[in-house]
């Protein structure tokens, strides 16, 4: 290896080893949602099925959401969706 190449790999690693900042103080009013990432997917999922109009499959997927959901108002929210899906399943029988 010559020398540039040395001094171009030296730079690099240099720089990409700053990205890390151990050192750096989190975020002011920065917070994790409280909801589990599967319960949220699945409300938003959920919702996306009923618009299409495919309520068997919107109703499984807020179960499974409510399966997973460890906030309870995330629960109640599913639950309210898991009501108004069978109202929808009902109306179209």
């Amino acid at each position: 290896m010559n020398i540039k190449g040395f001094l171009l790999t030296l730079t690099i690693a240099t720089l990409l080893s700053g990205c890390s900042l151990p050192w750096a103080e989190p975020v002011q009013g920065a917070h994790a949602l409280p909801y589990h990432e599967n319960s949220v997917n699945s409300l938003a999922l959920g919702r996306h099925y009923q618009a299409q109009g495919r309520f068997e499959l919107a109703r499984e997927t807020f179960m499974n959401g409510l399966a997973t959901a460890r906030d309870e108002d995330m629960r109640r929210r599913l639950a309210l969706e898991i009501e108004s899906t069978d109202r929808l399943i009902l109306s179209q029988r």
